[in-house]
């Protein structure tokens, strides 16, 4: 449920401004939206002081150990700000030592196809009239070459020649091929200067590693900080008007008594009203323990509804757990999924419960349609036994030839009903206005497209009833989705954009096809991987390792494969199409009161 929130404008003499921020900050309800653009010199110094902290954890983070070893220095912000600076330039210096190696590097593979030798020996011979010069060439420029021809084939690679030319004197012919300059130092001398450079990098890399021990205290200067940056924004962000001064806010309507009483209690004058622009008021969503499981996914997504949107929180969950069960489609999975939650949960006892329970619910899904269709592992004999035989259900049995056109049946059906929800979700939000006739209008459009997309994906025969949803949806949507228009205006600004949202309707209903084709391929695919590992039998003991082995990578392989089907399809389903139908925008601000972290 999305609460209901309050604009909150609290006004204060200009005397108190300075006692009312901490007051505001106790209280910590107030979502503030600043009445100026916070503008001042003190905030451009906490920003600099900030950044530069941001930069040296982002230069140490790769350096953390283990925790419990931080370094018992002093955590002042003097001393931090000094190690910044330290820690800046130690990072350029490595940069530096870095781009000097691979220069390096790139010297000493020079010679690889010359051979090792002192470029200050060629210098000699050249001071005493002997020039060495050195040449590369495709093969095919050379001409049968040989000493009298002044050049020397020293070396082939990658379709290119390596050529030597010796003569007396400079300005003595030599080949006309591309010139290749040798680098000022042999190799021996380059690989002892390369040893010195990565002594530097380890020594730049060991203080780095020192300076990192102090992670959290610098953490913790930043979190500090930022603190402070807030109340400066807070305090800059209000408006003065003579001798008073006044900020605004949200506040959800539960919590206001906080903001009333803290500002009662200090004599403070204060005003709620009802928000004034949606896309201005953060969203607060509070729902049952139960149904916040499936907050991790949100957060993954990073979605948040707007606060004249819809919290789906629920809906998401009932049918995210049925695409979960039918795209995964296997009850060992589930089994193995539900094993290694509780083991997760056992070992990983502090982190939050959410994730866990919702891998519970996944599981168990998984593990009831997995029954009923006989899918255990993929292996049809595992359903054949007596117990699991009887817990099958023959119309949506996984291994029957005959049933595909059922499953896509249900496929259509399930796809009718959810964005059936979200069209009666939009009339109930304007029960009270023509519109709602509108949504009714869609949602006749949608279970026609169903028995449209079972007539032309499977043959199903088309009722003659089916018709009349067509026409009287059309009628309803055309005559009511733009009421304040006036009829006419309305019938012709919907009418340009209904044949091509009808279209849509149909392919959003065949979308939830993926359920069978992506549940399907599961099962075949976890079939064939079997099938190859039984193939050859499993009589002797490398048989059955080998068997073993192609088991476990199969099936490990298929378990990703889901996942990825699952992060695919399963939520696609509900953030494109259904959300689409909703017409959600996603365009929530989070929640963020003005208070004590």
């Amino acid at each position: 449920m999305i609460e209901r929130m309050k604009k909150i404008t609290v006004l204060v003499s200009e005397n108190e401004r300075e006692k009312f921020l901490p007051w505001l900050k106790r209280a910590g309800v107030l979502h503030i939206r600043h009445v100026k653009t916070p503008v001042h010199h003190e905030i451009n110094f906490l920003e600099d002081r900030i950044s530069k902290i941001e930069r040296m954890l982002s230069i140490l983070s790769p350096y953390a150990e283990k925790r419990g070893e931080e370094m018992r220095e002093s955590s002042h912000e003097r001393d931090i700000l000094e190690m910044a600076d330290k820690v800046e330039t130690a990072r350029t210096a490595k940069e530096s030592l870095l781009t000097s190696i691979e220069e390096l590097k790139r010297q000493i593979q020079w010679f690889e196809p010359w051979g090792g030798f002192d470029p200050e020996d060629i210098a000699e011979l050249k001071a005493k009239g002997i020039s060495i010069r050195f040449y590369r060439a495709r093969k095919n420029e050379l001409n049968k070459p040989g000493q009298d021809k002044g050049y020397y084939v020293i070396g082939e690679k990658r379709g290119y020649a390596y050529l030597v030319a010796v003569s007396r004197g400079l300005d003595e012919e030599t080949p006309v091929f591309e010139e290749m300059t040798p680098p000022p130092a042999g190799p021996e001398k380059m690989t002892e200067e390369l040893e010195g450079l990565n002594s530097g990098i380890a020594e730049i890399d060991g203080f780095l590693k020192e300076a990192a021990r102090a992670l959290e205290a610098i953490k913790k200067c930043e979190r500090k900080l930022k603190g402070e940056r807030e109340v400066l924004k807070v305090k800059f962000g209000m408006q003065e008007e003579g001798k008073f001064s006044y900020l605004q806010g949200f506040c959800p309507v539960k919590m206001l008594s906080k903001i009333t009483s803290m500002a009662e209690h200090h004599g403070l004058g204060y005003l709620i009203e009802e928000p004034d622009n949606p896309d201005e008021t953060p969203t607060v969503i509070t729902n049952p323990r139960w149904i916040s499981i499936i907050d991790p996914v949100f957060q993954f997504m990073n979605t948040l509804p707007g606060y004249n949107e819809f919290d789906i929180s629920f809906y998401f969950l009932v049918f995210f757990s049925l695409f979960f069960a039918m795209l995964i489609g296997d009850a060992g999975y589930g089994l193995f999924f539900l094993l290694v939650t509780f083991l997760a949960r056992r070992r990983l006892k502090d982190l939050p419960t959410e994730p866990f329970f919702l891998m519970y619910l996944l599981s168990v899904g998984t593990i009831v349609w997995g029954t009923v269709t006989g899918t255990w592992f993929g292996a049809e004999k595992i359903a054949q036994l007596p117990f699991f035989k009887g817990l099958v259900i023959e119309r949506v049995n996984s291994f029957a030839d005959n049933n595909q056109d059922f499953l896509i049946y249900i496929c259509f059906l399930i796809g009718a009903v959810h964005l059936t929800i979200a069209h009666f979700l939009r009339g109930l939000k304007v029960i009270n206005s023509a519109r709602a006739l509108a949504e009714a209008g869609w949602i006749m459009i949608l279970w026609g497209m169903f028995f449209a997309a079972g007539k032309f994906v499977i043959s199903k025969a088309f009722p003659s009833s089916a018709l009349w949803l067509f026409v009287l949806g059309a009628g309803l949507v055309l005559l009511f989705s733009n009421p304040q228009k006036g009829i006419l205006k309305g019938v012709l600004g919907t009418l340009a954009e209904l044949p091509l949202s009808v279209i849509s309707s149909f392919s959003d209903i065949v979308s939830y096809l993926r359920l069978f084709a992506v549940g399907y391929a599961t099962v075949i695919v976890a079939k064939s991987f079997n099938d190859m590992a039984l193939a050859g039998g499993v009589h002797s003991v490398i048989g059955a390792l080998a068997a073993t082995v192609i088991l476990f990578l199969g099936h490990t392989l298929n378990i990703i494969l889901g996942f990825m089907a699952v992060i695919v399809h399963g939520i696609r389903l509900n953030m494109l199409e259904f959300s689409s139908h909703l017409g959600m925008q996603w365009s929530g601000k989070k929640y963020e009161p003005f208070c004590e972290k």
